[in-house]
């Protein structure tokens, strides 16, 4: 009989040792390991932001922020308590229908995970991969991302785990490195109807004078409208100076793919012994800004394919535009 206790108090003991789940430092330091019901919750230590495209996102799905239970033993149901604070743009509070709770069901807890996320092995918030399982069994935050649809302008909000149903379950830890904030960036659409890059924009040429000499457009204010192709594509009207200041000419491109496509073979209306065309640089595509509160860059080349007949071919011309 005395071994039988022996064997179960040495068993509890390697339970409780096992089961410490302290990384804590500062004034809490040592506060976690004597009771394996006790813990923290976080988000996860690396990468935690996300940037959402309204244009590309597939909004069938929802939007999940993983919850780390750093909890050895979770005899029963947590609540675990987030704000949404707004940084700029629109109030996340009054687009999301969320209620700032999230539910951990009894019996569930990411601590026996928690080594892999420490060994930087696990980042589910930005596509990292684990056992499905595992990353299944982690309470997620939950986004609507189709209620955000209608902004016109990014919406930038802190995730914020505020506090547990429990007392021996803390958010974060103080005087540790314990996320408790994930940042989320949403852009809004750039259709048309959004009112992104329609208007009035100042327009630079940043690559430098034209090889016929003095600048290829000037700076100027430009007016951008919907092109041709439906409320994703753009142009505007400007001169082009190797031919003079009423030499007008039409620049066209598109938002395609969360990038910014310029369409090939625009006439300058001039040329040497051809005639002269513009176009898209296909080596030094950028991804489409967030909103127009950003600058626009087209990224283009003179002399495309050789056009013009002028002895030279593909030499980068960048213009930035920036609304009034």
């Amino acid at each position: 009989m005395k071994h039988l206790f022996k064997i179960m108090f040495f068993s509890f003991a390697l339970l409780l040792t096992v089961y410490s789940c302290d990384d804590s430092e500062g004034e809490n330091e040592g506060k976690f390991d004597a009771n394996p019901t006790t813990g923290w919750v976080q988000f996860v230590t690396s990468g935690a932001s996300r940037d959402i495209a309204i244009d590309s996102y597939n909004t069938d799905n929802l939007f999940e922020v993983p919850v780390f239970v750093n909890v050895p033993i979770s005899s029963s149901e947590l609540r675990i308590n987030y704000d949404l604070v707004s940084v700029s743009g629109p109030n996340p509070n009054t687009v999301f229908n969320n209620n700032g709770v999230l539910l951990n069901p009894a019996g569930s807890s990411t601590f026996f995970f928690f080594s892999d996320l420490e060994a930087g092995n696990l980042d589910v918030a930005n596509g990292g991969a684990k056992d499905p399982l595992t990353i299944e069994a982690f309470p997620k935050i939950q986004f609507d991302i189709a209620q955000a649809a209608n902004i016109t302008e990014a919406m930038v909000f802190d995730v914020v785990l505020t506090s547990t149903s429990s007392a021996d379950v803390t958010a974060g830890v103080d005087g540790s490195s314990r996320p408790v904030s994930y940042r989320i960036r949403i852009c809004p659409s750039l259709n048309s109807a959004s009112g992104n890059f329609v208007g009035d924009y100042n327009l630079t040429v940043t690559s430098g004078d034209s090889l016929f000499g003095g600048p290829v457009f000037a700076d100027q204010t430009v007016t951008i409208s919907e092109g041709a192709n439906g409320a994703f594509s753009r142009q505007f009207d400007v001169a082009y100076l190797p031919g003079g200041p009423t030499n007008t000419m039409t620049v066209t491109f598109s938002f395609t793919n969360g990038q910014v496509i310029i369409d090939n073979g625009l006439s300058t209306n001039i040329g040497c012994a051809s005639l002269l065309l513009l176009g898209g640089d296909p080596s030094n595509i950028i991804a489409q800004p967030c909103d127009d509160s950003e600058s626009l860059t087209l990224n283009m080349l003179d002399f495309q394919g050789g056009s013009g007949g002028c002895g030279v071919s593909d030499i980068p011309l960048v213009v930035v535009l920036t609304k009034v």
